[in-house]
């Protein structure tokens, strides 16, 4: 692999490792789940890049914009993934007495 093909990646892994890491930290810390569940929910942006890459496949002859698709599609399913399993994994409020 050339310092060209290399580059990129390791560009794009800092910046999805970095966020990963912030999220992983504030289910834990803010929805107050497990490691496990709180990992779980991260790395929902795995499918959710997995669904970006399909749905922008027929841009393959124009990278750029398959590339602006598949980041686009994929904040997005990631975005709606967590908000649905906020509900499922938020902690119960305890009331007072």
């Amino acid at each position: 692999m050339t310092l060209e093909a290399v580059l990129p990646l390791a560009v794009l892994a800092v910046a999805v490792v970095a966020p990963l890491t912030r999220e992983y930290v504030a289910f834990r810390r803010e929805w107050g789940v497990g490691r496990l569940a709180a990992l779980g929910t991260s790395f929902t942006l795995f499918p959710a890049l997995a669904l970006g890459l399909a749905l922008t496949a027929p841009l393959a002859g124009r990278p750029a914009l398959q590339w602006l698709g598949t980041v686009v599609l994929t904040i997005l399913a990631y975005s709606l993934a967590t908000a649905a399993l906020r509900p499922a994994l938020a902690p119960v409020p305890r009331r007072s007495r």
